[in-house]
């Protein structure tokens, strides 16, 4: 069966402040109520609104009074893409006056080469966002020089993706892994190269850094990812063993068993067994 089009001419509503925009729809079969101004699309349905394609098994078109489509609700096997950013899911609302598409149902987003899965997927036409709720992330980091490369893990309530910005901000309950390295914090932001890699992680507002041997708090910590050199600051603490040292900035090196702390004042733990044994 040959597929049935629709061509709209849309009208902005005067406060969305938008310029007319048409949407082609597409479908193998087409069934319409004119009283509930409503289409349903079946079959390899199909809507393209300015750079903006959404394909998925159905489509429901809800219009206004004056026939011009004001929603969109697309079902199975949803894939939205817009320039280099992709959702995917089992279902999206489009809001065609303000241009913002959510895509929900086992979503997972991309961007460049970045890709992350979360509860919702959200994108505006025009823009270069991609916001995901409670988000999931991994990510290959830069592989150093004569070094395996490791996985970057950073799960969020929210994450915002913006491409020109070459930026990404995680916000809320952040845990970022990296190797056995764990951040917490309530919001991190990362940068990447023109290869999409992650090369930086600054977290800030409250920070913990946790290693197998020592861990350090702050109010912010900067992570070099090609170097695997983490800095905390903001009176910073780090407990190493049973000894705790606080100064102006903690480091911590790749491959060490040591902290690196800055005017340092430390609290040396003394064993109490060994003391005793040592006055007899």
């Amino acid at each position: 069966m040959s597929p049935v089009l629709l061509i709209c001419l849309l009208a902005a509503t005067p406060d969305a402040g938008l310029l007319a925009r048409r949407v082609d729809l597409s479908a193998d079969h087409l069934s319409l109520d004119s009283k509930a101004r409503v289409g349903t699309y079946t079959g390899h349905a199909r809507a393209v609104r300015d750079h903006t394609t959404l394909t998925c098994d159905s489509l429901e078109v809800a219009f206004d009074a004056q026939q011009q489509v004001s929603t969109i609700t697309a079902r199975g096997n949803v894939v939205a893409i817009d320039g280099d950013r992709e959702a995917h899911g089992d279902e999206a609302t489009f809001d065609n006056a303000t241009g913002v598409l959510v895509v929900h149902g086992h979503p997972w987003g991309k961007q460049g080469p970045r890709e992350v899965e979360g509860e919702t997927v959200t994108f505006t036409t025009d823009t270069d966002t991609l916001v995901v709720d409670q988000a999931h992330t991994r990510t290959k980091d830069v592989k150093p020089t004569g070094k395996a490369e490791q996985r970057v893990v950073i799960d969020a309530d929210q994450l915002v993706l913006e491409q020109k910005k070459a930026t990404a901000v995680w916000k809320g309950h952040v845990k970022a892994v990296r190797g056995p390295t764990t951040i917490l914090a309530p919001e991190l932001d990362a940068t990447w190269n023109e290869a999409g890699d992650i090369t930086r992680m600054v977290a800030r507002g409250g920070v913990e850094a946790i290693e197998p041997t020592r861990q350090a708090r702050g109010r912010t910590a900067d992570f070099d990812v090609v170097r695997g050199v983490l800095v905390v600051t903001g009176n910073p603490e780090a407990t190493q063993g049973k000894n705790h040292m606080k100064g102006s900035k903690v480091t911590f090196f790749p491959n060490s068993e040591y902290a690196e702390v800055d005017n340092v004042t430390s609290i040396i733990a003394v064993d109490k067994d060994k003391k005793k044994q040592e006055k007899k």
